[in-house]
């Protein structure tokens, strides 16, 4: 203590510097290495905001009765960074969202009922979450008291019940970036995966893989991105969740999903899709539709992009109503490859999605109409029996390439799942594809 000396002021600032600059970077640090990371009740929130809360435990309850598309009817974790997220948007909604007098008719068929509880050594609290899908409106209710909440978190909170096996450390922080820089926060990795990459250059036939990324790699291209000059090759998928909802021209389609292409570990494609039910509900990271992203329609652009092979070079001599014909004669025989060369390659492009979970792209195999196959068939005829044509009658033309044909045929199927058997009448729409590829059916309907 006799050596002390007192030490310059020019000493002392520089010491106080060195302690803010390492302060800042741990606080950097840590927002970087995500909320698992947390130490101490705090935990950075979705916003990227770090949150302080006292609890270490949410549970998560769905009240109501249809579980529709959910894996569960609970959910419980000690996750920091939900913890926090959750907490810290329930605090903020009774700071700011109390609503005056009680809404009406909380218990209508719209509107699904969960119980969230946040739990610590401290204690905790319970409040019950309404969600109304149909006209978008969500509310929670603490202590007797009615609040309205948003219901981009009520569509979270409802993500937590229905993919369950995910996994909320998000180890790629290129991915967060790349998705924030258009406005895009991703809750968590749904599911990751690595396929071959198809031949998105040539298209021809229908092949899923091809197909779907093809389309898909337009919307990528609206960002600087281009996945073709990888086709054949091996890529890297992760499907992340995303918080906001998809741009407004999709609704009523709110719920969505991140989809990112790597090669070698690199980005090289990224953009948005909802998944179930259409292929078509998707878009650019920009927000940008297929067409805005193009200029061309998806009818137009599949006119100039694919090629016909030897199957549908042959079919493209024929008449609309022969191709109804050949259809049927298909399904009849049997003959998965030349019924599904019948189906015009917007509506095989679409079915691809149809009720796929959000840990799937897309069905390996596209569905043929009136077929009457189940969810998960494992082949095209696991339910047909017989398929015969009757009649088909034009009955109108929309334009010089939509025709609409009124068919009798007659349908059996091992069980009527989706179709009942019997003799029936449908609407067919016929389109004419291309020069290379003539005319295909659309669909069917009533």
């Amino acid at each position: 203590m006799l050596n002390y000396k007192k030490f310059s002021f020019w000493l002392i600032v520089v010491a106080i510097a060195a302690v803010i600059i390492t302060g800042v970077a741990l606080l950097a640090s840590q927002k970087q290495g995500g909320p698992d990371r947390a130490e101490g009740g705090y935990a950075e929130n979705l916003a990227g905001t770090i949150y302080e809360t006292e609890y270490d435990k949410v549970k998560i309850e769905f009240l109501s009765g249809m579980t529709g598309t959910k894996s569960a009817n609970e959910f419980e974790t000690t996750y920091s960074g939900i913890i926090a997220f959750i907490d810290s948007t329930i605090d903020s909604t009774l700071q700011t969202g109390m609503i005056p007098g009680k809404e009406d008719n909380l218990e209508n068929n719209n509107t699904n009922r969960y119980t969230i509880e946040l739990s610590g050594d401290a204690g905790g609290y319970c409040c019950e979450m309404y969600h109304d899908a149909l006209y978008n409106k969500a509310y929670i209710i603490k202590d007797g008291v009615l609040y309205g909440i948003s219901t981009d978190f009520a569509r979270y909170i409802d993500s937590l019940l229905e993919n369950t096996s995910v996994d909320f450390s998000i180890d790629h922080a290129d991915a967060v970036e790349l998705f924030q820089n258009y406005g895009w926060t991703l809750n968590y990795q749904i599911n990751g995966m690595n396929m071959k990459l198809g031949n998105i250059k040539e298209l021809s036939g229908f092949n899923p893989n091809a197909y779907y990324f093809a389309y898909n790699n337009e919307l990528s291209k609206d960002i600087g991105l281009d996945m073709s000059e990888h086709s054949n090759t091996g890529v890297d998928i992760e499907i992340y969740r995303i918080y906001e909802s998809m741009p407004k021209e999709f609704y009523p389609v709110q719920d969505c999903r991140g989809i990112v292409v790597r090669r070698n570990g690199k980005i090289i494609g990224a953009f948005i899709s909802a998944g179930r039910h259409s292929t078509f509900n998707a878009c650019s990271l920009k927000g940008n539709g297929f067409k805005e992203v193009t200029g061309m329609t998806v009818d137009e652009w599949l006119a100039n992009t694919v090629k016909a092979n030897k199957i549908d070079a042959g079919l493209s001599k024929l008449k609309s109503e022969q191709i109804i014909e050949k259809y049927f004669k298909a399904l009849q025989s049997k003959d998965a490859e030349t019924a599904e060369h019948c189906i015009s390659k917007k509506t095989l492009l679409d079915s691809i999605s149809g009720n796929i979970s959000n840990d799937e792209l897309f069905n390996e195999k596209a569905g043929l109409p009136l077929t009457g196959n189940d969810i998960g068939a494992r082949s095209a005829f696991e339910n047909l029996g017989s398929a015969e044509l009757l009649k088909a009658e034009l009955t109108g033309e929309r334009d010089n390439h939509t025709k609409v044909y009124r068919v009798t045929v007659d349908l059996k199927y091992r069980r009527d799942i989706t179709i009942s058997s019997g003799q029936q009448t449908w609407d067919c729409n016929v389109v004419y594809e291309s020069s290379q590829t003539g005319w295909k059916i659309e669909g069917f309907g009533h």
